[in-house]
């Protein structure tokens, strides 16, 4: 089984966007690298709000 969320560490601005908006509340801002991770992948809705409001482009849901 493949990735659910995929986030590029790289793209991610740590902006928080995609945090305030998951409604399952799985993403969240790592303390120290400032990028957005994601806990729990399996219970992501796949209605993709994260990816839609990441200004960097940098989530993306399977």
């Amino acid at each position: 089984m493949g990735k659910i969320v995929i986030i590029d560490e790289n793209l991610c601005i740590g902006c928080g966007n995609c945090v305030a908006i998951c409604p399952k509340k799985i993403l969240y801002l790592d303390v120290e690298s400032k990028k957005c991770l994601c806990r729990d992948e399996s219970s992501c809705d796949r209605r993709r709000g994260c990816e839609k409001v990441c200004p960097a482009g940098a989530i993306k849901i399977s």
